[in-house]
């Protein structure tokens, strides 16, 4: 068995309802009760409610004596298709949902639709309901067996004022027949000894404890035998103005707790919406460092490319001077032409060339220009592999106009327009920002 100290709040919870329903004072009884039903309270109370309705109608149908009993006198019956008197075997376990549906769908057969707002489910649901809203339950009970129940149901049940005080009172009502398990068994708890038999309820904090204790429902006031709807709303209205006050403290108590609740939700809300603004906006800047650091890095490896294919170029023009044809001499017997090139910066030079070099000897010539003049070595320097040289100029014939390609095969003497001379220019590809 479990101990009382292992319950959670909620099993406390239950366990306290199931004993002030039930009445059951057996504590060690009351837990295995509930965990033999998984601590569903409302199964757990509609077992007990069972038993005790079983034992009822066993002892009815055992004779008292041998006298014959006197026949039963015709009786009036509120519900036509209800049975006047309780079956001797025990009712058969129904879901108290479907026992409330049947109640009222009889009512309205019988009476109309104007009535309480019975509610719709067990007794013990709504105990539950009433405590959770802190409202009154009005607790009506009935038996077929009474001749007074039908005038009761008749006029009182649906009587508009009684009606409008529960709706503006906000009291919840709870009804049954007493041929049913539940009912039964509720009219046992609340000792019921006349119908139709009436109880309000209401949650009361219990007094005379050194110590604050839970509340509890209460039965607060008690109506046994006919009676009329203006001497129930007097009686619930002495109920209200007397247990009303400490409900209503229990309700701004509740309130407030509901409103430290909402504030601290709210303040959640507001904060976790900071953070996840704090977030996005981390996110958004941590996004933009790293698209600027890989922009920076894109950046220094275009430049890292830049200047790699610039020293590859440059070892590739010293590569040019190093192997480029000198110039012929005057004792040269072979085809020689003379070129004059106007060179991108305006400056003009003269060269001969052999008829037999090729065309991009010209072009050759050109790039290495600048480095004639130069102190520095070209020797073993060593074509760059996987480089592939692009001239950035073209060599044109001003008159009439024509564009030499820097061709390694076509050779100067069969180019009729370079032969035996020529003033050529270069034109730069590259901007002189550049």
């Amino acid at each position: 068995m479990d101990s009382l100290d292992t319950l959670d709040t909620s099993q406390r919870e239950k366990l306290e309802q199931f004993q002030s329903i039930t009445h059951t004072e057996d504590l060690s009884e009351s837990i295995n009760k509930l965990v033999e039903h998984e601590w569903d309270l409302e199964r757990a109370i509609q077992h007990i409610y069972d038993n005790k309705a079983a034992q009822s109608t066993t002892r009815q149908a055992s004779p008292a004596s041998a006298t014959p009993s006197p026949p039963v006198q015709p009786q009036r019956t509120p519900f036509p298709r209800i049975l006047s008197r309780r079956p001797i075997t025990a009712p058969q376990r129904q879901d108290p949902r479907t026992i409330a549906a049947r109640f009222l769908r009889d009512f309205e057969f019988t009476y109309g639709e104007t009535h309480l707002d019975f509610f719709q489910g067990g007794y013990s649901q709504a105990l539950e309901t009433a405590k959770k809203e802190l409202r009154f339950l009005l607790v009506v009970l009935q038996s077929d067996e009474h001749d007074d129940t039908d005038e009761f149901c008749r006029d009182t049940l649906t009587s508009t004022e009684l009606i409008a005080f529960l709706h503006r009172h906000q009291i919840l009502v709870w009804a049954g027949n007493v041929r049913e398990a539940e009912a039964f068994q509720v009219s046992s708890t609340l000792q019921a000894t006349a119908y139709p038999f009436l109880a309000i309820i209401a949650l009361q904090v219990p007094s005379g404890t050194a110590t604050p204790s839970t509340p509890k429902m209460s039965v607060v006031d008690r109506i046994e035998g006919l009676t009329s709807s203006a001497s129930i709303t007097r009686r619930l209205d002495a109920a209200l103005e007397r247990y009303g006050p400490a409900l209503n403290r229990l309700r701004m108590e509740q309130d407030q707790r509901d409103l430290e609740r909402r504030l601290r939700q709210e303040q959640d809300r507001a904060y976790n919406e900071s953070l996840r603004a704090d977030q996005e906006k981390e996110r958004k800047a941590r996004e933009e460092r790293e698209a600027l650091a890989r922009a920076e890095e894109e950046k220094e490896q275009a430049e890292r490319e830049r200047q790699r294919h610039q020293e590859t170029r440059e070892q590739y023009i010293r590569y040019i001077r190093s192997h480029l044809q000198p110039e012929p001499a005057a004792d040269y017997q072979g085809e020689v032409t003379k070129i004059s090139f106007r060179l991108a910066n305006g400056e003009r030079v003269i060269r001969k060339f052999r008829g037999d070099d090729p065309i991009e000897a010209l072009y050759q010539f050109v790039e290495v220009y600048p480095l004639l003049h130069s102190h520095e070595s070209a020797d073993n320097t060593v074509i760059p592999a996987d480089y592939h040289h692009k001239y950035q100029f073209t060599i044109i014939s001003p008159y009439p106009r024509t564009v030499y390609q820097a061709d390694s095969h076509r050779l100067i003497r069969d180019e009729r327009s370079l032969w035996p001379s020529a003033t050529l220019i270069v034109d730069s590809e590259v901007d002189e920002d550049d």
